[in-house]
């Protein structure tokens, strides 16, 4: 008769904590925090300038003096157009080629090519996902003294998902029931 009075307050105690797990408001995870890394895959080179190389020609000298000097032949050279093509550039980056056209001693045309190869941009992106929250049971013993008495129990603890913590022991040598129940407690800055 002594145990009803204290199984009514046991049985009323975990009523109310259970009953603190119930709430029906939507708990929304936390959004995915996300982490970008971008590599920029390029070589950067020294720009090229151009710059033509004179090429020595023979015009005259003393072995060809005793030749006849065909004037039909140097005006032909000198008003016909002459084509040149240089690369300047042929790598992963670009394709440069510069056309010329030599006509009267001067250029008369110029065509510069340049195809542009794009740049390899790598972007990785790393989403970090919450782990889901779940209920957790732990298994232990406890182990205390009094100034009378030494005590000795096995408790469990369950961790709900909402951090919320519920202990229950019972101690073999004296035979006590001990319930407990713990808030996580967190200070936001």
């Amino acid at each position: 008769m002594k145990t009803i009075p204290w199984l009514l307050i046991i049985l009323l105690l975990v009523v109310i904590f259970l009953q603190r797990e119930c709430t029906h408001e939507v708990v929304c995870p936390e959004c995915p925090q996300t982490t970008s890394d971008t590599i920029r895959d390029t070589i950067t080179k020294p720009t090229v300038h151009y710059i033509p190389k004179p090429i020595y020609t023979d015009t005259g000298s003393t072995k060809w003096r005793s030749y006849p000097i065909d004037t039909l032949q140097i005006l032909s050279d000198y008003f016909s157009r002459q084509l040149y093509r240089d690369t300047l550039q042929n790598d992963s980056n670009a394709l440069i080629v510069l056309t010329d056209t030599v006509s009267q001693n001067r250029i008369v045309y110029r065509y510069p090519q340049i195809t542009l190869y794009p740049q390899t941009i790598r972007q990785t992106t790393w989403v970090e996902v919450p782990q889901p929250l779940k209920n957790t049971l732990y298994l232990g013993m406890s182990i205390g003294r009094n100034p009378t008495k030494f005590g000795l129990a096995p408790s469990a603890m369950f961790k709900s998902k909402k951090d919320h913590v519920y202990s229950f022991s019972y101690d073999l040598i004296s035979r006590d029931m001990y319930v407990g129940i713990y808030w996580k407690i967190s200070f936001r800055k």
